[in-house]
């Protein structure tokens, strides 16, 4: 794997990008209400009517030209910006402030001062991107299909400098240390977009359920054709980087390649949830970005870490720095704490996740109704994968799976395996999810992984589990938790992992708001919009069951 020879190569790279100063971060929190719609959101189901979803995203739309007559608005110069309400003559006509506040004049969005900080954030990258104008001699993005794997299509034969030769271990090493290669890197200062001068980008990053994605998708929905925007959850980025790289082995330095590549028809890249832990990916991501970055490319991403926090206590973490750096110089760092997950909001009782004595039966009963009209019986199926292998399924009927969790999180499986099922199935079952513990820290890792997968591709859930979502992981704590609360090593079977720590909260609430109906109506709008006129139904009368017992 590419992942066990990279590593050989780690002792090759050293750090050469010097550090930036960054800019004062502001600091802000969002809170989510009103409709979920068909978002991808990292906030609830509640705040989302107005976005649309994205499992990949290569951005084209309608240009509005600006008119001098109405000024881009710009929050004034302080160390957070500062918001302008609806009406004001400042405001701006188009961006995605222009759409949060048409969502606030028809009570889409709640008042929340912090998710207004955010949203000017988005609007002054913006009007900078407006301002630069259209880059020169680029391709623009192409409209395709969702694939799930949502990088590239394909890569121009001559997209990079670099020429061939070398072998393959000289394309491994330069991974790493770009050792050997022909390729004239930039230096990490420069920016090679044709008169468009620098443009930082915007690292958000704050806990579950803060808005995070919602806010990131209304920029994207809103980019005009110029932005070439290309809008991807990291888990499908690196495995499409790695893919790339596997198919350019040869090559002197197959890294600057598959970069100049994505650069060619990428002018903001939109990531969401940055999370490392693989140390391949740690190893090459300095050198991924600063070509990226060379080449002109904003970065959008969102993160539940600082970036100082990114693969902390990694393998060979001083290698990984240099890009800690350099995204710290390229990107604001904006803060989205937020004591409250509003996903929370939307309760678990639609009868897809079981934990009764009879959640087996239930679960199978489920899943029979799931395949829609016509499936019929359910029956073993097989599906490929990426790089020409195949995944056996247990069960399926029409557009239902079903598996055990030991055959998906059991075994050697990853986010390729489980981006497959998305591009089969719209249902999937899952029997047999225990407490996590020493015993399965790493099937709890592929579950971490399994529902980013699902909840990224609006994927509806049907789960038997042996305890609560916020129970699954009751045992697993940070090194925070445990200077805390030192009687926590006491506990038998705690498991103390910083990772493992973090990422359970987003799972927890990702489980939460996969069983709420506003997720419900999400995946119908994406996947079966046959369903979309009850739910939406079903929705109204409990929206007018709300209000009737508020004014009681």
């Amino acid at each position: 794997m590419l992942s066990q020879v990279a590593c050989r190569f780690i002792a090759c790279q050293t750090p050469s990008l010097a550090a930036r100063a960054l800019a004062g971060a502001s600091t802000c929190t969002c809170s989510i209400s009103a409709t979920f719609g068909a978002s991808t959101s990292e906030a609830t189901g509640s705040q989302l009517a107005s976005c649309t979803g994205f499992s990949q995203l290569r951005h084209k739309h309608s240009h509005h030209h600006h008119d001098p007559k109405h000024p881009a608005w710009r929050p004034p110069p302080a160390s957070a910006p500062q918001p302008l309400p609806p009406g004001s003559e400042s405001a701006p006509g188009e961006g995605p402030a222009a759409k949060y506040w048409a969502g606030r004049a028809t009570g889409v969005y709640r008042p929340d001062p912090r998710q207004e900080v955010t949203i000017a954030m988005l609007q002054t990258l913006y009007e900078e991107l407006r301002a630069a104008g259209p880059r020169i001699g680029r391709s623009r993005p192409r409209n395709r299909p969702a694939s799930g794997l949502t990088m590239l299509d394909t890569l121009d034969d001559h997209s990079s400098s670099s020429s061939k030769g070398g072998g393959f271990w000289s394309g491994l090493t330069s991974l790493v240390s770009g050792g050997g290669s022909s390729s004239s890197e930039s230096s990490s200062s420069s920016h090679s977009s044709p008169g468009s001068g620098h443009t930082r980008g915007l690292y958000m990053y704050g806990g579950v359920g803060c808005g995070k994605t919602m806010l990131m998708d209304l920029f994207v929905a809103t980019a005009p054709p110029e932005f070439e925007v290309t809008r991807t959850h990291f888990h499908d980025f690196m495995l499409d980087v790695h893919a790339k790289l596997r198919t350019f082995k040869g090559d002197a330095d197959p890294l600057l390649r598959v970069a100049d590549a994505t650069a060619k028809h990428t002018r903001v890249l939109a990531l969401d949830e940055f999370f490392v832990t693989d140390v391949a990916d740690a190893m090459i991501l300095a050198r991924l970005f600063a070509r990226l970055w060379d080449r002109g490319v904003v970065l959008v991403a969102t993160s539940n870490r600082h970036p100082d926090k990114l693969y902390e206590n990694g393998l060979q973490r001083a290698l990984f720095m240099p890009f800690i750096h350099r995204l710290k110089a390229e990107c604001a760092t904006h803060d989205m704490a937020s004591t409250t997950d509003y996903r929370r909001l939307a309760q678990h009782t639609r009868g897809l996740y079981f934990t009764s004595p009879s959640r087996d039966a239930d679960l199978s009963d489920e899943f029979s109704e799931s395949g829609g009209e016509g499936a019929g019986a359910p029956a073993p199926a097989v599906i490929d994968v990426r790089m020409g292998r195949h995944m056996d399924v247990p069960l399926a009927t029409g557009k239902a799976a079903l598996f055990g969790f030991a055959d998906l999180c059991g075994r050697p499986v990853a986010a390729a395996d489980y981006i497959a099922i998305t591009e089969r199935f719209h249902t999937l079952a899952v029997s047999g999810v225990p407490v996590f513990g020493p015993a399965n820290k790493t099937e709890a890792y592929r579950f971490v992984t399994l529902i980013d997968v699902m909840y990224e591709h609006r994927v509806r859930m049907l789960i038997a589990a042996d305890a609560p979502p916020f129970d699954l992981f009751e045992k697993v704590v940070t090194q925070a938790d445990v200077a805390a609360k030192p009687a926590l090593r006491d506990v038998p079977d705690i498991v103390v992992d910083d990772n493992l720590g973090f990422a359970k909260d987003r799972t927890i609430s990702r489980l939460t708001e996969m069983q709420s109906l506003e997720y419900l109506i999400a995946h119908a709008k994406a996947h079966a919009p046959e369903n979309l006129l009850a739910l939406q139904e079903q929705q109204q009368k409990e929206a007018a069951k709300a209000a009737k017992a508020k004014h009681q």
